[in-house]
């Protein structure tokens, strides 16, 4: 059996070793700053919404814009009610 002898590691080396670290650090940082701003939660909110209400092409899906016409529609219907037996 052959003992493989490790070296310590040189000031230089370690000093470059935590300045790559620090570096991948800060980018990663940046990178979840860029992710959570108003505009981009915005845009992510909106992609959101319209991947209920659209399929991959674009189009409109009817059956889920109906379903929530029909749900506005149920709910607009009963507070006209309710506010008729006051």
């Amino acid at each position: 059996m052959e003992v493989i002898e490790q070296s310590e590691p040189s000031l230089d080396e370690l000093v470059a070793e935590i300045t790559a670290a620090r570096t991948e650090l800060l980018a990663s940082v940046e990178n979840l700053k860029s992710q959570f701003t108003s505009a981009s939660l915005r845009q992510r909110g909106m992609n959101a919404v319209t991947g209920v209400f659209t399929d991959e092409f674009g189009g409109i899906k009817p059956k889920r814009v109906g379903s929530i016409a029909g749900v506005v529609a149920g709910v607009v219907g009963l507070k006209i009610l309710a506010r008729r037996h006051r």
